[in-house]
């Protein structure tokens, strides 16, 4: 089972490129998590950007608070293969274009493009947990690669609303990647589990201008 917290006391501050995205649209104020893959550039679910978007902000602190300094954002696009009508998590991909660099503090890894995976995974995301939207890690475990739908999916059921967009990391001794970042929960007859979009099946249009 997948469990909140590292499985290893490990630095907080080495992925500290997990960001929390506020989306104002009309209706109101959301967030989701995202994760920077470019000094500039911010990788997200697109559900997290569909819709009536008015503004789009990115915090680099460990807890949201509004009133906190944010990144300004020059432009988004979300996956042109995206269809929420037709499947929530099918190519739930997004970007954000940053109007300045993000703080050089900033650990920012390399996306994974092998097909095989092996090493340890975390996933963040700044969903609400006790009242508050704070960076928080679980450490999820493989269950399968759908390569059809590229899509990871993981045995993890701690997924809740602002974790969207966040992270899931690939530790392989000393190194770190970006693998995914996650989409939804199955809820269906095939038991718990979470989809997750494969970022290496995107670089292309991820890095695309």
């Amino acid at each position: 089972m997948p469990v909140l917290g590292f499985a290893d006391p490990q630095s907080w501050e080495e992925f500290n490129s997990s960001l929390l995205i506020e989306v104002t649209r009309t209706k109101g104020v959301f967030t989701c998590t995202g994760v920077a893959v470019t000094p500039e550039l911010i990788v997200t679910a697109a559900h997290c950007l569909d819709g009536d978007v008015v503004k789009i902000r990115i915090f680099t602190q460990s807890t949201y608070d509004p009133k906190a300094p944010s990144i300004a954002v020059k432009s988004f696009k979300v996956h042109p293969s995206y269809h929420p009508k037709d499947s929530r998590y099918q190519s739930d991909v997004g970007k954000i274009y940053l109007a300045e660099k993000l703080p050089s503090t900033i650990s920012i890894y390399p996306i994974y493009r092998p097909v095989i995976i092996t090493g340890n995974l975390y996933r963040f995301g700044f969903g609400m947990r006790n009242k508050k939207n704070s960076r928080t890690v679980i450490t999820p475990t493989f269950k399968q690669v759908i390569y059809a739908d590229k899509t990871l999916e993981l045995n993890d059921t701690y997924s809740f609303s602002g974790d969207s967009g966040g992270p899931i990391y690939l530790k392989q001794g000393s190194t770190n990647y970006v693998l995914a970042v996650h989409s939804t929960l199955s809820f269906g007859p095939q038991g718990r589990f979470s989809y997750n979009p494969l970022l290496g099946a995107y670089y292309d249009w991820i890095f695309e201008n």
